[in-house]
């Protein structure tokens, strides 16, 4: 029999071990070595700044499978993650991360900031001793969203022309007899709509109108191309603007035609007005020999010149809205590239202005600065940083800063902003202009106009 005292002794010997083996449990847990958790997305957006304008930063959000919980280091966490970012040649280019902070909103998340554009298919590489000090080798994950490299390079340099020709002075181009030929305009006009892809039904619209416009308005059967020709463009309301009385003056225009623009020499066109307030659209004389698409983006900016105030931001809006239109006009047909006339030049050199701007969509087309950008028009003296810089500088004598909004610039932006999907806004605010331009040019007719222009990052 068991004595009492032995019986105490059994007892606390058994609560010594149980407590000495629960001790043991937590010592062996509190060595076993911390879980790297798994990557599983990585999401890449732009960072903005207060106005809503694009930069040339990133912020990336890295979610893993299991909350987040760093290791104690005198390492930044930022330093433990690196990308090697793909580049649009197919390349990749190493960028470190500036920031990383663990989501307040998600504990398996740590958003990034890096001062570049992290594009989509990038590789994203985490050490795994931000997790645990012991642990060699790095975590990897794809960028599954995010700019696309073409993009990011359009986003952040400008484009040069390839060919120094670009900016040549201009040559004249031959006088073709039958451009005074109605009957031959006519089926110039026919062609050019084909080579746009036009439908059956918009072609015999169009016609349709070239025919009916009077020749005592518009003797030039050229210029009456150009105006048929707008025909499903967006600025096709410059027709009902021109040659009927919905405008703001009340009347059709008196007259549309080759002459000289009164009061200065280097206008190419301008509109002015009769007595009783009807406008006159003089062409310039010079341009008679222009192919007659040439012409379309003339007219359709001197349309929006309704009232008779004028202003830098108006002047700012109608070549933009011109300029779109010669853009969408040489991804139809690239031979209008590589004309080398007066009217052309000029357009190509607007282009490439409008090219390299886009302060919200800079990946695309603007008036406004785009981030990375510091010549707008690169390969030449000028120092204009953007579009709308350059534009301004183009018409010294206009002084006044806004005018009223031109009916005629609202009902292209209302065409534009349907065929984006987007909202349309007020065209003579730049912001909202800047926006709506950078949605309505198609990728792919940008890049078809790069490739017509032989452009290439500038440097």
């Amino acid at each position: 029999m068991d004595r009492p005292g032995a019986r105490r002794v059994a007892g606390l010997s058994g609560g010594v071990l149980l407590l000495s083996l629960l001790l043991l449990a937590a010592c062996t847990a509190e060595r076993q070595a911390p879980a790297v958790p798994g990557i599983v997305a990585v999401t890449a957006e732009r960072i903005r700044d207060e106005h809503g304008l694009a930069t040339t930063r990133s912020r990336v959000t890295v979610t893993f499978d299991g909350p987040v919980v760093p290791a104690q280091s005198r390492i930044p966490l930022a330093s433990h993650f690196e990308f090697d970012v793909l580049q649009a040649d197919g390349s990749a280019k190493r960028v470190l991360v500036k920031t990383a902070e663990r989501s307040p909103a998600d504990r398996r998340q740590v958003v990034l900031e890096v001062d570049a554009l992290v594009t989509r298919g990038s590789t994203l590489r985490v050490s795994r001793r931000a997790f645990n000090p012991a642990a060699p080798g790095v975590v990897e994950a794809e960028v599954g969203a995010g700019l696309e490299p073409v993009a990011a390079l359009l986003a952040s340099v400008a484009l040069a022309p390839a060919d120094p020709a670009f900016f040549d002075p201009p040559a004249p181009r031959a006088t073709d007899p039958a451009d005074d030929d109605p009957a031959a305009m006519r089926a110039a006009l026919a062609r050019h709509l084909r080579q746009r892809g036009t439908d059956a039904a918009t072609i015999a619209d169009a016609l349709a109108v070239y025919d009916a416009i009077p020749p005592a308005t518009v003797p030039a059967p050229k210029l009456r191309a150009a105006l048929a020709a707008l025909v499903g463009t967006f600025a096709e309301p410059a027709l009902t603007d021109l040659l009927t009385a919905q405008n703001c003056t009340g009347l059709p225009a008196a007259s549309i035609d080759f002459r000289t623009p009164p009061g200065n020499e280097r206008l190419l066109a301008r509109v002015t007005y009769t007595g009783n307030g009807a406008r006159v659209v003089s062409v310039e004389p010079g341009l008679r020999d222009e192919r007659f698409e040439l012409l379309m983006p003339l007219l359709a900016h001197e349309a929006v010149h309704c009232d008779q105030a004028d202003s830098r931001v108006e002047e700012i809006v109608t070549t933009a809205f011109d300029t779109l239109l010669f853009l969408q006009l040489v991804a139809a047909d690239p031979s209008l590239a590589q004309e080398r006339s007066r009217l052309a030049r000029e357009l190509r050199i607007d282009a490439l202005a409008l090219i390299n701007s886009g302060g919200v969509w800079p990946e695309s087309i603007g008036v406004l600065r785009s981030p990375g950008v510091v010549q707008a028009l690169p390969g030449t003296n000028a120092d204009h940083r953007s579009f709308a810089e350059f534009v301004v500088r183009s018409y010294p004598s206009v002084r006044e800063l806004q005018s009223p909004t031109e009916p005629l610039a609202a009902a292209y932006m209302a065409g534009l902003a349907s065929g984006a999907g987007v909202t349309a806004g007020d065209p003579f605010d730049l912001r909202q202009l800047d926006d709506l331009l950078g949605r309505a040019l198609d990728i792919g007719d940008l890049l078809e106009v790069i490739r017509a222009f032989g452009l290439e990052p500038a440097g």
